[in-house]
C-alpha cells in the first residue's frame, strides 16, 4: 500500500471515529438536557449569547444557520421560558437585539456541569493530559470546519 493510500485510509478511519463519538456525545447530551426543557438549537442559541453577548437577531440567523421564520420560533421558546430577553436596538429601532437572561446563564451553568459529566463518562479511557491534547486538536480541527460550514451554509454543521 502507498503512502499516500495509507494516508487516506487513516484519515477516513478518523473521521469514522469522530463521527460515532459525535454521535454518542450528542445523544448524551441531548438526554442531559432534555429535562431542562432544551433542545440542542435552543442549546445553540444561548451557548452563543453567552460566549459573544447580546447579539443582533439575523448573527443568529446565520450561527444557528436556520430559516428567519424557524429562529423567531426558537427565540419565543426561549423568551417564553425566561432564557433571553428581546429589545430593540436604539440606533436602528427595525434591528432586533436579543440577550441572555440570569435565568439562562444559570441554565447554562447547569448544562456546563452536564458536559463535564459526559465528558467524563465517555473520555474516561483517556488520562488528563490526553483529554488536553484532544481538546485541543479539535478546537483546531472545528475552527475549519466552521468555516467551512460558513462557506457553505449547511444545515447540519452545528
Amino acid at each position: 500500500m502507498s503512502a499516500t493510500q495509507h494516508r487516506a485510509r487513516a484519515e477516513t478511519a478518523s473521521i469514522v471515529l469522530i463521527a460515532q463519538l459525535a454521535r454518542g456525545m450528542r445523544r448524551r447530551l441531548e438526554q442531559a438536557v432534555a429535562p431542562l426543557g432544551l433542545r440542542p438549537r435552543q442549546l445553540l442559541a444561548l451557548h452563543h449569547l453567552r460566549e459573544h453577548g447580546p447579539s443582533a437577531q439575523q448573527t443568529l440567523i446565520e450561527v444557528l444557520r436556520l430559516d428567519p421564520s424557524n429562529l423567531v420560533a426558537v427565540l419565543n421558546e426561549l423568551e417564553d421560558a425566561g432564557l433571553i430577553v428581546r429589545r430593540r436596538d436604539r440606533s436602528d429601532r427595525r434591528r432586533g437585539i436579543i440577550e441572555l437572561s440570569r435565568q439562562g446563564g444559570r441554565l447554562l451553568e447547569k448544562v456546563d456541569r452536564a458536559v463535564h459529566e459526559i465528558d467524563d463518562e465517555i473520555l474516561a479511557a483517556l488520562t488528563v493530559d490526553e483529554r488536553a491534547t484532544l481538546g485541543r486538536l479539535l478546537g483546531r480541527a472545528a475552527e475549519g470546519a466552521t468555516a467551512d460550514c460558513a462557506a457553505v451554509v449547511e444545515p447540519d454543521c452545528d
